[in-house]
């Protein structure tokens, strides 16, 4: 099924890839297709993919053994949740969305060293 998606939708086998490198071993074809929107991601647009990494950042902060640490070393959740270092992950969302904003362009391979410092 997913080689017949990846000859109608090429965006699909760049998403899957990605969608792979977030969830690793834990994901399936099944749950990308859950997340995945082809519609947008064929107009430019991959929110769905910010919203993942959002949605696993939130998951690994809100396990026990998370909390129970940064109880131990007397930081609020609240205060954590609230500070940039939360936020991090949506940043690098949007940093990969930016690289494959470029990746589009014509002048891609003259960028492509800048990019990589930039973004890094």
């Amino acid at each position: 099924m997913d080689s017949r998606l990846f000859q109608i939708d090429p965006y699909a086998g760049i998403g899957y890839g990605m969608y792979n490198s977030i969830k690793g071993e834990e994901g399936s074809f099944e749950d990308f297709l859950l997340h995945y929107d082809s519609t947008k991601a064929n107009e430019g647009d991959n929110s769905w993919l910010s919203n993942l990494i959002a949605k696993e950042t939130l998951n690994a902060f809100s396990s026990p053994d998370v909390w129970q640490a940064m109880n131990t070393l007397g930081i609020s959740g609240l205060d954590f949740m609230g500070s940039s270092n939360f936020f991090d992950a949506q940043v690098y969302a949007l940093k990969i969305q930016l690289f494959e904003a470029f990746s589009k362009r014509d002048d891609y391979k003259e960028m492509e060293p800048l990019l990589k410092q930039l973004l890094s």
